[in-house]
């Protein structure tokens, strides 16, 4: 039996849990304040009688069914449904809430790194060409390519967790202001309106760590990448070129000051970012353009 394996699996279910209640416990606890079924007061989860109330409900029509071991797994169901659609529309929502952190592409590092240092490879080889020299250059930009998944499924559970966090966080920034905003605006908030101060404050300072720590994690899987592709193209170097194109390949190997880890953007659904939606209807006038002329 894999012990470690099943331990990995148990935080892993905790983390999955304990996320979701965070969540769903805060969005219930904001709402209690501007309806009657739940008290503020009582803290993050609707008023217990009335939950007691709905049980006892439920368990007294599955019990004139028969089947009330049944009403306790409906009720556990729709319990988890609702907190895990909260959550996902809290991360779907902040996905799309300005500004998002897309990271740069591995392949992208791996041309800015390589594409010169292939082009001394492909010097050094001369002008005789051989299939066998041509299938040896494929393998080695294979294995480049390799290395690259191998670095980004390392880092890929750590920066989607903080991803994760940092949209939920975008989007309890405009959950807490808007019930703030009306709640001074109506009045109709009956629990203490500082705990959504102080929810908002919360939600600032989760969006700026977690920000920081994926612009920490890009630079970080980037360096890895940049240090385990020019070892790989100084050993290739060592066995296919020579002394001189060895220290050429050495020259060519320097990552471009021009590349970032991650960059702010603008997400837009289907185009990606909203760059890229503009040049996108940049073309298309273009084309109405050269039509009507």
């Amino acid at each position: 039996m894999d012990v470690e394996g099943l331990l990995q699996s148990v935080i892993r279910f905790s983390n999955f849990m304990t996320s979701r209640l965070i969540v769903a416990g805060v969005v219930f606890y904001v709402a209690s304040g501007f309806t009657d079924i739940g008290s503020a007061s009582e803290g993050f989860l609707p008023d217990m009688e009335l939950i007691n109330q709905v049980v006892e409900n439920y368990q007294n029509i599955f019990d004139v069914l028969g089947v009330s071991d049944f009403a306790l797994l409906l009720i556990l169901f729709v319990f988890l449904t609702t907190i895990h659609i909260i959550y996902v529309a809290f991360e779907r929502i902040g996905r799309y809430i300005p500004p998002a952190i897309v990271p740069l592409s591995g392949w992208a590092a791996i041309d800015d790194v390589t594409r010169s240092a292939f082009d001394v490879l492909r010097a050094a080889r001369g002008e005789e060409h051989t299939d066998e020299e041509n299938q040896r250059l494929y393998e080695f930009k294979k294995k480049l390519r390799d290395i690259e998944q191998e670095i980004d499924a390392r880092n890929g559970g750590e920066l989607a967790g903080e991803e994760a966090a940092f949209h939920i966080a975008k989007t309890f920034i405009l959950f807490s202001l808007g019930a703030w905003v009306y709640a001074v605006v109506s009045g109709a908030y009956t629990g203490d309106r500082n705990i959504l101060l102080v929810i908002l404050a919360l939600s600032v300072l989760t969006a700026l760590y977690t920000a920081f720590a994926m612009f920490r994690i890009n630079y970080s899987r980037i360096e890895n990448l940049h240090e385990d592709l020019v070892g790989q193209f100084m050993g290739f170097a060592h066995i296919w070129a020579s002394e001189e194109h060895q220290k050429s390949i050495a020259q060519a190997c320097t990552p471009s000051r021009e590349l970032r880890p991650a960059t702010f953007a603008v997400l837009v659904p289907v185009y990606g970012t909203l760059d890229l939606l503009m040049e996108d209807w940049r073309r298309w006038r273009r084309k109405q353009w050269r039509g009507r002329a």
